[in-house]
């Protein structure tokens, strides 16, 4: 009887996942969880030629993105619009969610040629996806005709974004994250505020933040894991392992490895043991977010900082407290080996575009030098073309009261050398895949970690040596 509850909570949960997932965020993730979508019922389709006061040929460009209109990319084509008025090029935005369906709603639309010219990919897995099925175009030629080379602007880490050895994006945002605190309750407890930390130390921390029973109860973590179970890799695991946290080679997954190990079964004691964290279950079933948990004063800490907007929304998340940030802990003392991060946002063109000159020309515009209105919400540049302190003055518009400015610039902005960066995509979906569902049934009780990752590891290298 024991076993069939469990499973039905396991089936219960699985389903819930397919609606209750979200990206980002970073990566990410990242991004956006609103469902607001706008609508393209009266707008011109991608490439009609469209009358305007000053240029009867104007060409109209459609972008979609996964960030809301008004919290920076709305004010990005409005600058465009002007500087580009009298070129013959206009843009405008489309919104979609950065979730499965809203996904599904862009490659549709990219696959039948129609209502999109340029489009933003939110992290590996599903740019190499749109590149291998003809859904992103090649820029090598419009960069070999411009003499636009990615390793000027951006450094030669932007060719491991690559695929296939080919460039199918342009990378627009540096992506830097770490651990987002509430620094009034570090402050209340005498907590400073870490620039290095161990799980170990990170767990002793998050026991003390706990406070509290029932519906007052102050969680001192929540890792956000209904939104992508993925984090623990990407942003736990790579700090010490480096880009590829799934995998040690093209031919074998890591999930034997004795940070993975170690990794989850810190998540799975936070939430199941320690009750630190609310357990997966809840998060998944109760549709938790970082700004219901975190901006509301239950939770001390949580995963990742692509909710500045919100931090800075006050209307729609009422709070008055310091946001402040750390970097990710590390398995083990010493072991820091990676700064989590690289290169995100990555803008495409849609090969089906009838316009492809003019979205090229939006395209490098964008990355150089029009992306300031979206730092506001949070997205630092990549290209090495922008003032640093403009960017962090940017960043921190609005929430200077609420934003710890000293550790966002030294956590979020400041760049640095050592990034973990991604090399290897063989099988990356169904890999990914795999270990969700093995991590969900070991955080809901239904098998150790052990057993757990074993199982990953056998599924995982059985997809990786086909």
């Amino acid at each position: 009887m024991k076993k069939m509850k469990q499973l039905t909570a396991l089936v219960l949960i699985s389903i819930m996942m397919l609606s209750a997932l979200a990206g980002c965020q970073s990566s990410s993730q990242s991004d956006s969880q609103s469902s607001t979508q706008t609508s393209t019922q009266t707008s011109p389709t991608s490439g009609e030629k469209i009358k305007d006061s000053g240029n009867s040929d104007t060409v109209m460009l459609r972008l979609w993105g996964g960030v809301p209109p008004e919290s920076g990319p709305q004010a990005v084509c409005d600058n465009f619009n002007e500087l580009y008025k009298d070129k013959g090029i206009q843009i405008e935005y489309e919104r979609f969610v950065n979730d499965d369906t809203g996904n599904l709603k862009l490659e549709t639309n990219l696959l039948s040629g129609t209502g999109v010219d340029l489009y933003m990919s939110y992290g590996m897995e599903t740019l190499t996806k749109r590149a291998e099925g003809n859904m992103a175009l090649d820029l090598s030629e419009l960069m070999e005709n411009d003499g636009f080379q990615l390793t000027d602007y951006f450094g030669t880490m932007a060719e491991a974004y690559y695929v296939g050895g080919k460039p199918y994006s342009i990378p627009t945002k540096l992506d830097q994250y770490g651990i987002v605190l509430n620094k009034d309750m570090f402050d209340a407890v005498g907590i400073e505020i870490p620039t290095e930390w161990t799980y170990e130390e990170f767990q002793e921390i998050a026991r003390k933040l706990t406070t509290g029973e029932g519906q007052d109860k102050v969680y001192g973590m929540f890792w956000n894991s209904q939104q992508d179970l993925t984090y623990l890799f990407s942003y736990m695991v790579a700090q010490t392992n480096g880009g590829d946290p799934l995998y040690k080679s093209e031919t074998e997954s890591s999930f034997d490895d004795p940070v993975v190990l170690k990794t989850v079964e810190m998540v799975n004691n936070m939430m199941n043991v320690d009750e630190t964290s609310p357990t997966h279950t809840d998060s998944v079933t109760q549709k938790l977010s970082q700004e219901g948990m975190f901006l509301s004063g239950k939770a001390a800490m949580t995963i990742g900082p692509w909710m500045v907007r919100s931090i800075k929304d006050l209307e729609s998340y009422p709070h008055d407290f310091t946001t402040a940030f750390a970097p990710y802990p590390v398995a083990e003392e010493g072991q820091r080996n990676y700064t989590q991060g690289g290169y995100g946002d990555h803008l495409c063109i849609n090969p089906k575009s009838q316009n492809i000159e003019a979205a090229w020309e939006f395209a490098k515009w964008y990355a150089t030098e029009g992306m300031l209105p979206v730092v506001e919400g949070g997205r630092v540049p990549a290209s090495n073309t922008y003032d640093a302190e403009q960017v962090a003055a940017a960043f921190v518009k609005g929430g200077e009261d609420y934003l710890d400015i000293e550790t966002a610039k030294k956590v979020l902005i400041e760049p640095v050398d050592n990034y973990a960066v991604p090399s290897i995509t063989n099988h990356i979906a169904e890999v990914s895949k795999v270990v969700v569902e093995e991590l969900e049934k070991i955080f809901i009780g239904q098998q150790t970690v052990e057993e757990g990752m074993t199982n990953a590891k056998t599924r995982a290298d059985a997809i990786l040596q086909k």
